[in-house]
């Protein structure tokens, strides 16, 4: 294990968006199989953050310790609206997106508590690809990770709806969800009926 920061460092970290800064990597690169970058927008300053182009030199440098088997995992901020800040090509290559919210309700004082929504998954699908909540709790002699199914809120509205008669294509008007998710929803109501 191996930590780089810029606390202990005499000088500023290297950008990792220029061919230097990916360069000054290379002796910490030996036998290592996952890098983490915490957080995107302070080691890969590249350009401007919502253009494409910014994003293509960190990319490149993604794609070549992909192919060396070097796994990273990102860590990056949400904009105020709740999604990744900058462009969205900084998705493009990913294998999995992890997209971290609030519950709702949560109150500060509750600390590590969040649901994890799989924004994006390669090999993953049906039950394993479920957002979830998680929550570190203290159970007197350790910290340990309270996991728990996390409900669409829409499979209530749709169950609901179905069961006044209401086609996939009214229900797709009245609640703005599209008719594919709500074709989604209704198989998934008609499986668990059908258990």
């Amino acid at each position: 294990f191996a930590l780089i920061t810029p606390d202990i460092q005499k000088q500023p970290m290297p950008n990792r968006a220029t061919p230097e800064g990916q360069q000054e990597m290379e002796p910490f690169l030996q036998n290592v199989s996952l890098i983490i970058i915490d957080n995107i927008a302070t080691l890969c300053r590249a350009g401007r953050e919502n253009e494409t182009e910014s994003w293509l030199p960190v990319q490149g440098w993604l794609l070549d310790l992909r192919r060396r088997g070097i796994s990273v995992v990102i860590v990056h901020h949400a904009g105020k609206n709740g999604d990744q800040r900058g462009t969205s090509a900084k998705e493009d290559i990913m294998d999995t997106v992890i997209n971290l919210r609030r519950p709702k309700g949560y109150e500060a004082d509750e600390g590590a508590r969040f649901e994890v929504h799989l924004t994006k998954a390669r090999g993953l699908c049906g039950s394993e690809a479920s957002p979830f909540e998680a929550k570190l709790v203290d159970n007197g002699s350790e910290l340990i990770w309270q996991v728990s199914k996390l409900e669409n809120p829409n499979l209530e509205i749709v169950r609901v709806l179905l069961a006044k008669g209401k086609s996939i294509r009214d229900i797709a008007e009245e609640t703005g969800i599209s008719k594919s998710a709500v074709q989604r929803l209704k198989d998934k109501i008609e499986a668990e009926n059908d258990d």
